[in-house]
């Protein structure tokens, strides 16, 4: 039953009264509505005189008892439950335990372009019939027709699609049967003119949130991969018409991932062919569903306004799809509440596929910064004390659970495991589980029983703490060189919450010497599983200078090494051979700057830090991406007691980057045109550019910080000269924040320019919601306005609406807190995933200082006012919980 705070209850999903064996469906694509007729062959599980099948906005057209195949159906009387979702159908007799038997439903459902589960209506092409696609994970099956829509109800599929003779493809899972079409496409239905059909058999079993129906117009780029042993997997890339060029890098990165994956996890995939559609519409990046990957146009694509950071998710996107065919759709889930096992697993290998395709330091540092992101990071989350725990007590919507802690705080779990048991034990258990849960379902507890028996160790603890409660650990450090004995000692202590037990915690460390070397011997994984511990190093060779500690950010958490004056974070800094450890040196030094300044201790910035920030500027050893990761002031603190002081953090880093400016002008204009990135645009100018463009975009942050007239014409030729996306983007953001006179009217050009394409209409919306000037709100409402503004189009809202409550400098005020607040009410009924987000800007409201804290909760009370609770449960709920912690 569900609680105050939860619909959904791990003790809901019991037993399934039935095996499901397999699913004959015919669908049929009609301009206003999907017809589906499903023929469910069923094993009972224990006697049964009815049957509830989940089933949500459906016209019940009939429901039949089919007893045997060619005999006459018999129709059964039935119950639709529209508030429960249920459809409790009864049986002519009492069915046996282990006795076969089948039911078959007629249903329609009325897809929209505002619900996007279930099969929904996509951005058609001119002239072209209606665009339909799906989305059915969690319980969008139930959308389409009734099912068990449950994890464990897998089974074998023959799905057949029927549509306008003008669609390009009709698409489903599995293998096209190629004695009904013999050349792999849809054929003419004879006796009804101007419609198509297409038969697929799926022999796999799959769960129901797997399953695909989408029938649409695209033009399609085919390519192929050979394995070893000679086997040919086709490859399709679904592209809008017209653009089948965006698709090229996209298909080389496919692959790539395809052949490594086989390579490094020795998985290769079973089907025919393997297909990545673009959809335009989609609350998520990518979906897998078993041979079919969804992914969003402005992601799946590559073209000239693809900006930097969506070229890096391009290849994280696809490669983790492609995964998923392992790791989720062979072995699965056994419920929504071990929806991580699918999720963290998947991500931690599209992680190595990164780390091997660019430099394994600068993604790392990229993984840090979406730990620690302010909005939709799992630390902020967690320091709110409202979420954290990855295996959920209950929820209120499965997509509740696709989030930061899912998908991010959940890798570092997988990542943490490989540190502590070691690679080879890792790769025994990850094989053991796939071997023995292939074509089934597994939970958490499965999942570690395998890593258990693969170690020869115990992992109860590990698992129960880093799983099911709220919380990480906030390490420290203190060190004592003893000479005379040549001994080196590492104290360590986590700080936790009262009456909780401690963490099992893996840190990677070395000691490193004067010459910036690691002393051998000394680079190592250290288990912290107590309160405290000790770690010694004996008879050393050399003597430490500092100890490097949570190299490469080995625990999900906070550390601090509390022996490390500024002197030696300085040493560390500009010497430790783990690059990430040296960045986090700079961001503790640029923190004890940034904390002076929230404190009013001083408004001057230390002439150390200014002294070392001019050596990393002008050290041209140092790769320019990692450069970037050196230079650039974030808001966000390290010291996470101040991770809710928002107007003063943004303030706190204008200064900074004011200091960095007055003193470093000249430098920071050298270094700035020293960069070449203005190559006409291509693949290889796009693809071997990234690191320089990062670090110009920095560069380029400090120079338009000062805002004059010399500043505006370095921006504007930037952006003149620009072929990058990235490069136009950074310097459009550039200018919005200005006072230059140009501004309006270049930013309406630019939208004269960019509107037309999903992704160039995007990047737009972010550099206009990313604006400082006063009139920012205005700017937001008249793009709002526009005709081409699509509040039905996720990508143009996320890219609006976030980027806003993101914008510390201009959204902690009356205005923009009921701004927030107004859009959570409007966004609530139509798109959960939007407003949750937006929602999270209020998270910390406990932890606000007085004055704003009051405007928030005022906010709050509205929203839940005027949110329901029937039919926005886990926009309200979360609201409510803000108020009440």
């Amino acid at each position: 039953m569900p609680d105050e705070k939860h619909r959904y209850l791990r003790s809901d999903f019991g037993e399934l009264p039935v095996r499901l064996e397999h699913l004959d469906i015919y669908i049929n694509f009609l301009e206003d509505r999907v017809e589906a007729t499903n023929l469910l062959r069923m094993t009972a599980a224990r006697d049964l005189d009815k049957i509830e099948l989940d089933a949500r906005d459906l016209e019940i057209l009939s429901v039949e008892w089919c007893s045997e195949e060619g005999s006459q159906a018999v129709p059964l009387e039935y119950e639709y439950l529209t508030s429960q979702n249920r459809l409790v159908v009864g049986l002519p007799h009492t069915v046996q335990s282990g006795q076969n038997f089948s039911v078959r439903t007629q249903t329609a459902c009325r897809p929209s372009d505002l619900l996007l589960e279930g099969i929904y209506k996509d951005v058609t092409p001119p002239g072209a019939p209606q665009q339909y696609m799906s989305q059915c994970q969690q319980w969008g099956f139930q959308r389409i027709m009734p099912i068990f829509d449950d994890c464990r109800a897998k089974c074998t599929m023959r799905t057949t699609l029927e549509g306008d003779a003008a669609y390009t493809h009709l698409i489903s899972n599995g293998n096209i049967d190629r004695a009904l079409n013999p050349d792999g496409v849809p054929v003419a239905r004879p006796d009804v003119p101007g419609r198509q059909v297409i038969t697929f058999h799926n022999p796999v079993p799959m769960a129901p949130y797997l399953f695909i129906a989408c029938a649409g117009t695209w033009d399609v780029l085919k390519d192929q991969v050979t394995f070893e042993n000679g086997r040919t997997v086709n490859l399709e890339y679904l592209v809008p018409p017209g653009q089948s060029r965006g698709a090229q890098i996209p298909m080389t990165i496919l692959k790539k991932s395809v052949l490594w994956i086989k390579t490094t996890q020795g998985y290769e995939y079973t089907g025919d062919t393997y297909r990545t559609i673009c959809m335009s519409r989609s609350n998520f990046g990518g979906m897998e569903n078993v041979g079919n990957t969804t992914i969003v146009t402005d992601a799946a694509l590559i073209g000239e306004h693809t900006m930097d950071q969506f070229l890096f998710y391009a290849h994280a996107v696809i490669v983790h799809e492609f995964e998923h065919n392992q790791c989720g759709s062979e072995t699965t889930m056994e419920t929504p509440f071990d929806v991580w096992l699918n999720e963290a697993y998947t991500v931690d290998v599209e992680r190595q596929f990164m780390a091997d395709v660019f430099d394994p330091t600068v993604v790392r540092l990229n993984q840090v910064d979406s730990i620690r992101s302010p909005l939709l990071g799992p630390l902020s989350i967690e320091d709110a004390g409202h979420a954290g725990r990855i295996v959920r007590e209950g929820f209120n919507d499965p997509d509740e659970l696709i989030d930061g802690v899912t998908y991010v705080k959940a890798a570092e779990v997988i990542r943490m495991l490989r540190l502590l048991i070691g690679e080879e034990k890792f790769k025994a258990g990850k094989t053991l589980y796939f071997t023995r849960y292939r074509f089934g379902n597994a939970n958490t507890d499965q999942f570690f029983e395998c890593f258990e028996q693969a170690s020869g160790r115990r992992l109860g603890e590990f698992k129960n703490q880093w799983l099911y409660r709220i919380g990480y650990p906030a390490v420290r450090a203190t060190t004592k060189w003893e000479a005379a004995k040549r001994a080196f000692h590492v104290r360590f202590e986590q700080h936790i919450q009262e009456g909780k037990p401690p963490f099992v915690v893996p840190i990677r460390l070395a000691l490193v010497d004067e010459k910036g070397a690691d002393i051998p011997g000394t680079d190592r994984v250290f288990e912290l599983s107590g309160p405290e511990a000790e770690l010694s190093f004996e008879n050393l060779p050399a003597t430490p200078v500092f100890a490097s500690i949570n190299r490469d950010y080995s625990f999900y958490g906070t550390f601090v090494d509390e022996s490390a004056h500024v002197d030696a974070m300085a040493l560390q800094a500009r010497t430790d051979p783990n690059f990430y450890c040296r960045v986090n040196a700079m961001r503790m030094l640029t923190d004890i700057e940034r904390k002076k300044l929230l404190r009013g201790e001083t408004t001057e910035v230390s002439p150390l830090w200014l002294g070392l920030y001019g050596e990393i500027l002008s050290d041209a050893s140092t790769p320019p991406a990692l450069k970037a990761f050196f230079l650039r002031i974030d808001e966000q603190p390290m010291d996470r007691s101040y991770c809710a002081w928002f107007p003063e953090l943004a303030a706190a880093r204008q200064r900074l980057m004011l200091a960095v400016h007055d003193l470093y002008v000249r430098q920071l204009r050298e270094q700035f045109e020293g960069l070449d990135t203005y190559a006409p645009w291509s693949t290889r100018a796009l693809l071997q550019g990234i690191e320089e463009r990062q670090l110009k975009s920095v560069l380029l942050d400090l120079i338009a910080v000062k805002d004059s007239p010399e500043i505006h014409q370095i921006v504007l030729d930037h952006f003149r000269r620009a072929t990058i996306a990235n490069d136009k983007v950074s310097a459009l953001v550039a200018l919005n924040r200005s006072s230059a006179p140009e501004r309006l009217d270049i930013l309406e050009e630019t939208y004269a320019q960019w509107h037309s394409t999903i992704t160039g209409y995007a990047n737009y919306l972010r550099v206009i919601a990313g604006g400082n000037r006063p009139d920012v709100f205005e700017q937001i409402e008249k793009e709002r306005a526009r005709p081409t503004f699509q509040i039905t189009q996720p990508t143009w809202c996320r890219a609006l609406f976030l980027t806003m409550a993101g914008n510390n400098e201009m959204i902690w005020n009356e205005r923009g807190v009921n701004w927030i607040a107004d859009l959570v009410i409007e966004l609530a009924p139509m798109n959960y995933t939007n407003a949750a987000r937006m929602l999270n800007s209020f998270q910390h409201v406990r932890k606000m200082k007085p004055g704003l804290q009051a405007m928030v909760l005022a906010a709050l009370e509205r929203v839940v006012a005027n949110v329901s609770d029937q039919t926005s449960p886990a926009v309200h709920r979360q609201a409510r919980a803000y108020l009440n912690v």
